[in-house]
């Protein structure tokens, strides 16, 4: 910090001898190339004299040779406020412009410098350096453009030939499928009408262990059984692979099991008793059971498929869950969906049957509210209740004053409903109103 000026000196001339002592010691720094300690000393002089455009424009220069070209153009800026018509100044600010890859506002710069000093051949070649690094820069900018379109022209065609790639490998597998699920579907009814027509009641459900009735009362009544229940083999214990009588054999061992009576009439053996009621109900009906199944063994291949798909992947097996337990994991999800989705339409017809009948109500009554108008309108003497309105205005107690002025005045008379007699040929003019309406 400079010292307070001698008693004798002004404090004016005491800062420009000190601005121009921290000037010379920046310029001797420069030469040096020591950059920072010229920053260092421009900054203290121009403390001292904050209006003197040479001391921004040479700390613009050693900002320009330390790299850090926007401070470098911001010093340049304020040193061609402080003086325009220094060449110099402008040189800084069109260098610094140049730093900034602004070719085009520095070939402007150079030149208003050239044209303050003319025939400069420094700005001459700095000018030139600028049209240079314009048509440069153009040509770049140019050339990144046609890359970016090649890239992308290049990567359009990949996607469009891994698409390709991927629809027929899906057309394939797709074929390839339908193809053994034909065989395997001939081969499942084949087997399944085998199977009615030798063994009606399956063994292994004859011989089933089906336990307590309250392990399945409780089972069928727990926290997300209203889901669980929509799958009605599981509600039974049976598989797809269940005949007519599996089913009807095993509804009749749950209905003892879960009837109320057998449960001390608790409300969930009630609940457990409908739920195998429903579940015998949906598989006794032929289309609904196909339904299921179809349902049930979907839901089963496609949880297939994604252990398959991971076990691929590199998967470790033992970090997924064992497959009968995906398997009931994914049928028991396939169920709540399609129960969701059920329910979703279900509110909006709902939703939608309200808004008509809203709909239908508001019509009605503004039918009534119109019909009552025009009622009202046609029954009414509508100019008769205003001329008795404006009779009953001037007999108003609240304006007695005004009433008794206008009544001692001069020519006072008080307007009234004249019936007067129409002459022959002569209509009221007020009649089209009602008839109108």
């Amino acid at each position: 910090m400079a010292d307070a000026p001698p008693p004798n000196e002004s404090s004016e001339d005491y800062a420009a001898a000190h601005a121009l002592e921290y000037k010379n010691r920046g310029n001797a720094k420069f030469k040096e190339r020591d950059y920072e300690g010229a920053v260092q000393a421009f900054s203290e002089a121009i403390a001292l004299d904050p209006s003197n455009a040479v001391l921004y424009s040479n700390r613009s220069g050693a900002y320009l040779a330390m790299s850090h070209v926007s401070k470098a153009f911001k010093d340049a800026e304020e040193a061609v406020r402080l003086d325009p018509q220094w060449p110099k100044a402008l040189a800084r600010r069109a260098t610094a412009e140049h730093a900034l890859t602004r070719y085009i506002t520095a070939q402007a710069t150079w030149r208003k410098a050239l044209q303050l000093d003319p025939g400069n051949e420094a700005y001459e070649k700095a000018l030139q350096a600028a049209k240079d690094g314009e048509a440069q820069q153009t040509k770049e900018r140019i050339e990144d453009e046609k890359r970016k379109e090649r890239e992308a022209e290049e990567k359009r065609r990949r996607d469009a030939a891994d698409e390709a790639k991927r629809r027929e490998d899906a057309r394939n597998e797709e074929q390839l499928k339908d193809f053994f699920g034909v065989l395997e579907d001939d081969k499942v009814q084949r087997a399944r009408k085998k199977k009615l027509e030798t063994n009606p009641i399956t063994e292994k459900y004859q011989k089933q262990k089906l336990g307590k009735g309250a392990d399945h009362v409780a089972r069928l009544t727990d926290k997300h059984a209203q889901f669980k229940n929509l799958d009605p083999f599981r509600v039974l214990v049976l598989d797809t692979d269940a005949t007519p009588d599996d089913i009807k054999n095993r509804y009749k061992k749950m209905s003892v099991l879960c009837h109320p009576d057998k449960n001390g009439g608790s409300e969930q053996a009630k609940q457990a008793f409908e739920a195998v009621k429903d579940a015998y109900a949906k598989l006794s009906d032929e289309k609904k059971r196909d339904r299921t199944i179809l349902v049930i063994e979907g839901a089963r291949e496609r949880c297939r498929q994604e252990r398959a798909f991971k076990l691929s992947k590199g998967v470790d097996p033992a970090t997924l869950p064992p497959e009968e337990e995906a398997l009931q994991k994914e049928v028991a999800k396939t169920f709540a969906q399609n129960e969701m989705k059920r329910r979703d339409v279900e509110e909006h017809n709902r939703v939608q049957q309200q808004r008509e009948r809203d709909q239908a109500a508001e019509a009605e009554k503004k039918e009534a509210d119109e019909k009552l108008f025009e009622k009202q309108w046609n029954t009414d003497d509508r100019r008769g209740a205003r001329v008795g309105m404006w009779q009953d205005f001037q007999d108003d107690k609240k304006r007695s004053a005004n009433v008794k002025r206008q009544r001692t005045a001069v020519n006072f008379k008080r307007e009234e409903k004249q019936e007067t007699k129409k002459k022959y040929g002569e209509w009221d003019r007020e009649s089209w109103r009602r008839d109108w309406k």
